[in-house]
């Protein structure tokens, strides 16, 4: 006597594997893309480690002219590391005063497009517009 399986419980097998898939799917980005808002978190602790040894040399933060969203630039000045490839997750931008500063890490592409992470020179808490829990 051969032992099968039948059509009915290979179907009912696929279904049962559907339907977990589905519900697993949407915990899984959620991971995917704190993971990604870590990677922003910690590109802002170094631009803000950046800031206060440039404000520690110059006597004020970088730049007091305008905003700067160029990585190159941040990386230049302030003499960081941050990843500058084109597939890149994040934007960075810094803005500042003699006395206060900003730095902005926005999503660039994904469900959570043009979101924001922003850090100033007080530290943690972040802020911004990520709609995912920020440790």
């Amino acid at each position: 006597m051969k032992s099968a399986f039948t059509l009915t419980e290979v179907i009912a097998t696929v279904i049962i594997v559907g339907i977990l898939a589905a519900l697993s799917l949407p915990l899984l980005t959620k991971a995917v893309e704190g993971t990604k808002a870590t990677e922003a978190m910690v590109a802002l602790k170094q631009i803000r480690t950046g800031e206060r040894i440039y404000r520690t040399e110059e006597d004020t933060y970088w730049p007091t002219e305008a905003p700067v969203n160029n990585i190159s630039t941040i990386n230049a000045q302030l003499r960081l590391y941050l990843e500058a490839k084109d597939e890149r997750n994040w934007d960075y931008s810094v803005t500042a005063t003699a006395d206060t500063f900003d730095a902005t890490a926005t999503r660039r592409s994904g469900s959570y497009n043009g979101r924001t992470i922003t850090l100033d020179e007080g530290g943690p808490p972040f802020e911004g517009t990520w709609p995912l829990p920020l440790p």
